[in-house]
């Protein structure tokens, strides 16, 4: 029978016995069965597994992928790009252990516009994916990404409903089984510059857009900027759909862009180019620095 995730699938002694040898593994191993029965399941192309811990930026614990360019991918993921993720906005939003899609979380034609996209997506040949977070038990959070290439296509609806379907599966076996992956470093206090970069990058965030814009408008850009959709905007805001619109219209004006993709891509741009560490609107250092071509 086909791994492919189905109803029939699910039902099946092939799955089951998956499950019967995933309970009956221990630490790493019953993480790796984790892994191969879900990457298969899942028809995913890459996985990663991330750590976030509290008040730090992200650490790759495991991956599977056999693209070089991951790497720098990596690199500046955890050096800033993780702030525009938009499972790790989910998980910033919320503390739930929660089995994620990227439909669930993005407006897909205008994310598939965004830098973010581009640079963690197209470049990897990577068009969906799906998100399994988790509490770490100390403040902190673990994903569990699958994703799947153009060849794969992406998800159907019944995956999604299916794959959310199976998320004790991952929260139970992860629970007891991810330590075995990760550095002891990551049990460790984090250190004061890894607290710091994610502080001033934070900060960066919390003051974007402060010099140019009015209160409201202030208001709209940092929650657009924590992922939140405009309808949600409005109504965290208590004001008509059609006034946050407004306000967003001229945002883009503003800032001379046209998306919230613009938006994310803006921000990136700002925090590598600007001293993150003061307690300012990052445009304001923006307009005084070489831009790069």
């Amino acid at each position: 029978m086909s791994e492919m995730l189905s109803l029939e699938y699910l039902a099946s002694p092939e799955w089951n016995g998956k499950i019967a040898q995933l309970i009956a593994l221990e630490g790493k191993a019953r993480a790796e069965a984790l892994f191969d029965m879900f990457s298969a399941a899942l028809r995913s192309d890459e996985m990663m597994l991330f750590h976030f811990r509290e008040n730090v930026g992200p650490e790759v614990v495991e991956h599977r992928t056999s693209k070089s360019v991951r790497q720098q991918q990596i690199n500046d993921y955890k050096n800033g790009f993780y702030l525009t993720d938009p499972f790790y906005l989910a998980i910033e939003r919320s503390i739930e252990n929660q089995a994620i899609s990227l439909k669930d979380v993005v407006d897909q034609d205008d994310f598939q516009t965004s830098d973010f996209f581009v640079r963690h997506y197209v470049d990897t040949d990577l068009v969906d994916e799906m998100c399994y977070c988790m509490s770490d038990g100390q403040g902190g959070h673990i994903l569990l990404s699958f994703a799947r290439s153009r060849d794969a296509g992406r998800y159907s609806d019944e995956e999604l409903e299916l794959a959310k379907a199976i998320a004790p599966i991952v929260f139970g076996t992860l629970s007891s089984s991810w330590r075995h992956f990760a550095d002891p470093k990551l049990f460790a206090p984090p250190s004061p510059e890894e607290v710091k970069l994610h502080d001033d990058l934070k900060r960066a965030r919390d003051n974007f857009g402060r010099s140019l814009l009015t209160d409201r408008e202030f208001e709209v850009v940092q929650m657009m900027l924590r992922g939140y959709p405009i309808d949600v905007i409005a109504k965290r805001l208590k004001m008509a759909e059609g006034t946050a619109k407004v306000h967003r219209r001229n945002i883009y004006a503003k800032l001379d862009i046209s998306s919230m993709a613009e938006l994310f891509s803006l921000f990136i741009d700002v925090v590598g180019e600007v001293n993150v560490g003061l307690d300012a609107d990052p445009l304001l250092q923006y307009g005084q620095a070489p831009r790069s071509n």
